[in-house]
């Protein structure tokens, strides 16, 4: 009997949200866990020492963080071929997802998003220039194929839109961009909405 994946997330992580868009053809269980519950802490403390999620379990494999489960599974199912700059978009994706997210627990605690601290401060500077280069590498077409890449910028887009984190009217590109695949199935079937 094949054991089958199991993918620990939450359904508004977009971390989590992206590999479920892409495993939409993949046999695989969800296990949504809050992870501010003691529950959610403590299947964490138990399975991944960076307490994050997402994380694949197979069999008795855990393997950590979205990119490390994107690169297991692709060489696992060889679906998608990647090279230094598609590497660097997703890079370039990861660096304003995580920016936001600390901004975002920043201000859960308490901390201002406006605040002089340096922290914020280095977190707004990489969200301006990481969010500009992304708005020009999906003008000039980088982001055209819907592969890990481009879901991977889709749930950035509407996870800001979510949280209400950016105003996203500058980016003309970026907006264009989601709003030519917010019709598909597996955006629809993870909208963290629901």
């Amino acid at each position: 009997m094949m054991v089958p994946l199991k993918l620990f997330g939450s359904t508004t992580s977009p971390y989590a949200r992206r590999l479920r868009m892409w495993m939409v053809h993949v046999d695989y269980e969800f296990v949504n866990i809050d992870i501010f519950s003691p529950e959610g802490r403590e299947i964490l403390k138990a399975n991944n020492p960076t307490l994050k999620i997402p994380m694949l379990q197979e069999e008795d494999r855990i393997i950590y963080d979205s990119r490390v489960i994107f690169r297991y599974l692709n060489a696992k199912f060889m679906r998608e071929e990647t090279e230094w700059q598609y590497e660097n978009n997703l890079t370039l994706i990861d660096a304003a997802n995580d920016s936001f997210i600390e901004l975002l627990l920043l201000q859960r605690s308490g901390v201002e998003p406006d605040s002089d601290l340096m922290f914020v401060k280095l977190q707004r500077e990489r969200v301006a220039s990481t969010m500009q280069v992304l708005e020009e590498h999906t003008a000039k077409g980088d982001f055209e194929y819907w592969n890990y890449g481009a879901i991977s910028l889709y749930c950035l887009i509407d996870w800001l839109e979510f949280r209400e984190l950016c105003d996203m009217s500058p980016y003309k590109a970026l907006l264009a961009f989601k709003q030519s695949h917010s019709d598909k199935p597996e955006v629809i079937d993870t909208d963290p909405r629901l």
